[in-house]
């Protein structure tokens, strides 16, 4: 696999974590602006949703890219870190907790991901 394929995986990851971040962070400020719970409008309005937009669609187009220079079975697995990338982030960016039994399966994605990728 070419390093330009690998950033192209790794933004891959990237735009999908930011993604979901933006999505959640635009509920919470969409909740907090009006007191109001699990306002789907005031989220859609949002410049957060208009980032979970644009980086899903990046997302899709470097991911079809990828998939047309490396096999499925190569390129998959790595998509795992986002599994691992959300709750870190989602730690230090949105301050939510991350408890050991989470830090323990984070480490093994990403355990999992470096011997499947290799």
């Amino acid at each position: 696999m070419s390093i330009f394929t690998w950033i192209n995986l790794i933004l891959v990851v990237l735009f999908g974590t930011t993604a979901q971040l933006s999505l959640k962070y635009g509920f919470y400020i969409s909740n907090s602006n009006k007191g109001e719970s699990g306002s789907l409008k005031n989220l859609l309005l949002s410049r957060y949703f208009l980032i979970w937009f644009i980086c899903y669609t990046f997302m899709t187009i470097l991911w079809l890219y990828v998939l047309r220079t490396i096999p499925l079975s190569q390129a998959f697995p790595v998509l795992g870190l986002m599994y691992a990338f959300v709750p870190i982030a989602s730690h230090y960016l949105l301050k939510e907790e991350v408890v050991f039994s989470q830090w323990l399966g984070i480490s093994v994605i990403i355990t999992g991901v470096i011997l499947v990728g290799h």
